[in-house]
């Protein structure tokens, strides 16, 4: 059974409306990545380096917060003075929900040294593959979100008639940062506010703000779904379910809605 990690009325919707179209005409289905407690090798990453993956390493710090066939939204979290276990990554693209002052060794794209570097509150570095070890150097909490893509992440392919949200709703959505395999957006909305119909590839939420959000399939009003939102909240938004590959969103609840988004381009 493919393992969705999200909560409340919007994960249960998904994991019925998912799972249940990935069942059709099969009996079986591929496991995807599973989270793997401290000192146990990944089941799903085989670095170079022969180094564990971060949720593996440093549970603690690390967590999974949603989960698609192709890629995990990972959370971090590291106080003041704490250093995490070395371990490896792929190539990721990050959100900076609360900054820090961190201390990489080694720095991102550095086989050696080590460097101390500020990660200011709604940064959106895209950090290389590597391995390294980060302790918080600051006196704030470093919060951090990021998109690990899976060894087996495969394209979405073209999508015939693609409207992208970011070309007609400009006003809600915006690019933070982009490589060539994945796109970090911004949603911003506020009470009352509706977005256009448009389309999304594969993609992770992590809902930033807000309290309800109303998902027109479609674009059709009479399937309206109304989502309340548990801040912070991971989503995970494959295109095989079906309100995230083509819709309208409303922000129905009486906060702004801001969310970061990160979605394959291909």
């Amino acid at each position: 059974m493919l393992k969705l990690l999200v909560s409340g009325a919007l994960g249960y919707f998904i994991y019925k409306k998912y799972s249940s179209s990935r069942n059709e005409g099969s009996s079986s289905e591929p496991e995807p990545a599973s989270e793997s407690s401290g000192g146990e090798s990944s089941p799903v990453f085989k670095f170079a380096s022969g180094l564990p993956d971060c949720c593996t390493s440093n549970p603690e710090h690390y967590k999974v917060v949603a989960e698609i066939p192709g890629a995990r939204l990972v959370e971090m979290e590291l106080k003041p003075g704490e250093a995490d276990k070395e371990h490896d990554h792929p190539e990721h693209s990050m959100y900076v929900v609360q900054g820090a002052k961190m201390k990489l060794t080694p720095p991102p794209g550095a086989t050696e040294g080590s460097a101390e570097l500020e990660l200011p509150t709604g940064a959106a570095p895209v950090i290389p593959a590597g391995k390294h070890v980060v302790e918080n150097v600051g006196t704030t909490t470093a919060k951090i979100v990021f998109v690990e893509p899976y060894p087996t992440c495969k394209m979405c392919g073209t999508v015939a008639g693609y409207r992208s949200p970011f070309d007609v709703a400009p006003t809600c959505y915006a690019k933070l940062a982009e490589n060539d395999e994945w796109v970090t957006g911004m949603l911003t909305m506020k009470p009352g506010e509706q977005d256009p119909v448009h389309h999304h590839r594969d993609h992770l939420i992590y809902f930033l703000e807000g309290d309800q959000v109303t998902i027109y399939p479609g674009g059709d009003e009479s399937a309206a779904m109304d989502v309340p939102l548990h801040c912070p909240m991971g989503v995970p938004a494959p295109m095989s379910a079906p309100p995230f590959a083509y819709h309208s969103l409303k922000n129905t609840g009486t906060k702004a809605i801001k969310a970061v988004f990160f979605e394959m381009k291909n």
